[in-house]
């Protein structure tokens, strides 16, 4: 699992860089654009590249938001789990990464526990935690 720097007050801010280039283009289109009704025709191709480069940096953003938020659900959801089934064990979560917490929702209560300790004693890849699941626990609203 890779490790993150810790969090402190000096660097936990967010900075959405490529939210900041989406609205930079989103601007500058809508400039070229009011250059265009104004009669500038020539401003009208860098107006759709620049609509086009905004509608897909902001299609990026939103899908790694997305995901994001999801797998924060999922953690939740795993804790809880984790919580009602083995409270001593809620703690050795934190050292599974991510796309194995993901793989290990899909295990049903009776063998949730023990595929995490097989996870985390041979560091088992998602692919692999999903294969050793004998009773799965369907998600159908995963985005």
């Amino acid at each position: 699992m890779a490790t993150r720097p810790v969090q402190t007050y000096a660097n936990h801010g967010h900075q959405p860089t490529m939210a900041l280039v989406a609205t930079a283009a989103s601007v500058a289109a809508l400039f070229c654009a009011i250059g265009v009704l104004l009669g500038k025709a020539s401003l009208l191709a860098p107006t759709l590249v620049l609509l086009g480069i905004a509608a897909f940096v902001l299609s990026g953003i939103a899908r790694v938001y997305i995901v994001r938020l999801q797998d924060r659900i999922i953690r939740t959801e795993m804790r809880m789990r984790l919580a009602a089934l083995a409270p001593s064990r809620a703690a050795d979560l934190e050292r599974l990464s991510m796309p194995q917490i993901v793989a290990l929702r899909f295990a049903s209560n009776a063998e949730l526990v023990a595929l995490m300790d097989r996870a985390l004693a041979e560091n088992l890849s998602n692919a692999q935690i999903k294969q050793a699941i004998k009773e799965w626990v369907p998600d159908y609203h995963r985005t």
